[in-house]
């Protein structure tokens, strides 16, 4: 679970990391708790449905394909408990389809590719309000 780090980080925002790849889940925590976020990460999706009723995060990052429930599944989920997280949908494909049918309800805030490049994955999590 992630500590309130609030008073030595940089940033208030709480994230959650959801992707069943072991290797980047923690390699994306690594990278955002070095940042100074407060982060919390699963690679397992169920455990990610306890983490989202539980807390209050202000940006999710959700592999869009995975075992169990995949990012969309989780995305519809953030949004019925908290209306105002921020999702990105992370994933190696072309998910453009899926943004068509999902950004018109303001649903995804955005898709970050992989392999990821760190320094726009950086800009993109630290310009979100």
């Amino acid at each position: 679970m992630c500590k309130d780090y609030s008073a030595i980080s940089r940033f208030d925002k709480r994230i959650l990391i959801v992707d069943d790849d072991p290797d980047i889940c923690n390699s994306l925590a690594i990278l955002l708790r070095i940042e100074g976020y407060c982060v919390d990460e699963t690679i397992d999706s169920e455990e990610a449905t306890d983490l989202i009723k539980k807390d209050r995060y202000d940006i999710c990052l959700f592999d869009y394909k995975m075992q169990g429930l995949n990012g969309m599944d989780l995305l519809k989920m953030t949004k019925a408990v908290n209306p105002t997280c921020l999702v990105f949908i992370i994933s190696g494909m072309d998910i453009d389809e899926i943004f068509s049918r999902e950004m018109p309800n303001n649903l995804v805030a955005g898709s970050i590719s992989k392999p990821f490049d760190i320094e726009v994955l950086l800009h993109t999590i630290g310009t979100v309000h």
